[in-house]
């Protein structure tokens, strides 16, 4: 069952193959267990990825990807883990 102790080391295990994936196109990213960000330049290269990256958990992972869960934005604006980002106001992006 989610969350239980067996949970994270299952995700694990199936997305060893994920993260290999993500090293292999030189992508930089957070993950655990079934909790992931990967970090990009713009909006626009974040949607071409999530919807590669999508493509390649569903097609040959056979995993699904929750639509409701899952979002092109600004570090600062997520929460992972149950952290934020804090924007630098004086930084230009």
């Amino acid at each position: 069952p989610q969350g239980g102790p067996l949970s994270p080391l299952l995700a694990n295990i199936m997305l060893d193959d994920f993260d290999k994936e993500l090293e292999r196109r030189g992508h930089r990213f957070a993950r655990y267990a079934d909790d992931c960000n990967v970090y990009v330049r713009s909006k626009r290269a974040g949607e071409r990825v999530m919807a590669s990256l999508t493509r390649y958990l569903e097609e040959t992972l056979k995993l699904k990807v929750n639509q409701e869960k899952s979002a092109v934005d600004r570090p600062w604006r997520l929460k992972f883990l149950g952290y934020s980002f804090l924007a630098d106001e004086d930084a230009t992006l």
